[in-house]
């Protein structure tokens, strides 16, 4: 029996398949609220919880804001005057840095992920100059329970840029920087993205740190503890995205049936072949077809209700991939 939810969403399906051009609004929409939202969180969090402050410990973030820490920390080394070593030189360096990398993804992945990516961006860097100049942020970041508590700052401040890559992954867009390199990798390699964040942004957290000992060498241990507190940022902020984000994510899925065209549905109805393998019940002696078929996660809730209603008394395991070699069929980014 179909319940009303899935009534509704296959109503709503059919009406926008033959009004295509509100359809293309409403992904185009979709697209910008992902962009705008992951844009908003990303600059609370960096603004309230990760812009270093002066007598505090540094945190850097890796990728391309972890560029711009350090372009700051050079120009403050350098005796550079005050708005050129804070957020304001840090949202245009997050931008500039970005245009390359956005044509990058205009060419290798998508041309609406880097429209969208760019939009990110954009806004990323204008909510930032906009709520460094907060008094609702200036709040929060002062607060002693934040401010003088180091691994807070850390912890909250990887949840919420975490959270704002996910979420513009979700989206199938970036928030630009070394995400969209992540992106792309794990589109080729069909795995998890929070990894090669992990290996990029180490390289730039090392750097960053380097620096930072090298321009303050009476307080080297500083630069040691940061390194060491932003490779944690780093972890929590890459398990969050990789907790979220479900498109790189595979799913096995076994199941065993008494019917013989289950399989053919299944192939008809998703875009992932299965292979079948003929069993033996062990108490029955009943003939048995055994299918596995790997799908993404975002694809199971749907595999399994289809296979239900072809056969209500098969027999369904779910079993989470690390790794899948060789043809997976992942929708591809515009």
């Amino acid at each position: 029996m179909m319940k009303k939810s899935e009534k509704i969403k296959r109503k709503i399906n059919n009406y926008l398949f033959d009004h295509r051009g509100l359809k293309l609004v409403l992904e185009h929409a979709n697209a910008f609220f992902h962009a705008a939202v992951a844009a908003f969180v990303f600059a609370f969090g960096f603004a309230t919880f990760i812009t270093p402050v002066q007598g505090e410990l540094h945190i850097a973030t890796g990728g391309v804001s972890g560029v711009s820490q350090t372009v700051a920390l050079i120009l403050r080394s350098a005796g550079a005057p005050e708005w050129m070593t804070g957020n304001t030189i840090i949202s245009i360096a997050y931008f500039v840095v970005n245009v390359p990398i956005v044509l990058f993804a205009f060419f290798k992945v998508g041309k609406r992920f880097a429209i969208y990516t760019a939009i990110n961006v954009g806004l990323s860097s204008l909510f930032l100059f906009l709520l460094s100049r907060s008094g609702f942020t200036a709040t929060i970041a002062n607060n002693t329970i934040i401010k003088d508590h180091v691994l807070v700052r850390v912890l909250f401040g990887s949840i919420t840029v975490g959270v704002s890559s996910a979420f513009a992954y979700r989206g199938d867009i970036s928030c630009g920087g070394i995400d969209v390199f992540s992106y792309y990798f794990a589109l080729r390699k069909s795995t998890s993205i929070g990894k090669y964040g992990i290996m990029i942004n180490g390289l730039i957290v090392t750097l960053y740190s380097v620096i930072l000992i090298i321009t303050n060498p009476s307080s080297w241990e500083v630069g040691v503890i940061a390194i060491f507190f932003s490779i944690l940022y780093l972890f929590v902020a890459n398990l969050v995205i990789d907790a979220i984000n479900l498109r790189n994510k595979k799913i096995q899925i076994q199941a065993i049936t008494n019917t013989d065209y289950l399989a053919p549905v299944l192939i008809a109805n998703f875009p992932h072949g299965a292979t079948v393998v003929n069993g033996e019940g062990a108490y029955s002696h009943a003939p048995k077809k055994i299918i596995y078929m790997t799908v993404s996660s975002s694809q199971v809730k749907d595999v399994i209700s289809l296979i239900r209603k072809v056969d209500p008394h098969s027999f369904i395991t779910v079993t989470a991939l690390v790794q899948v070699y060789g043809n997976f069929f992942i929708k591809p980014v515009e």
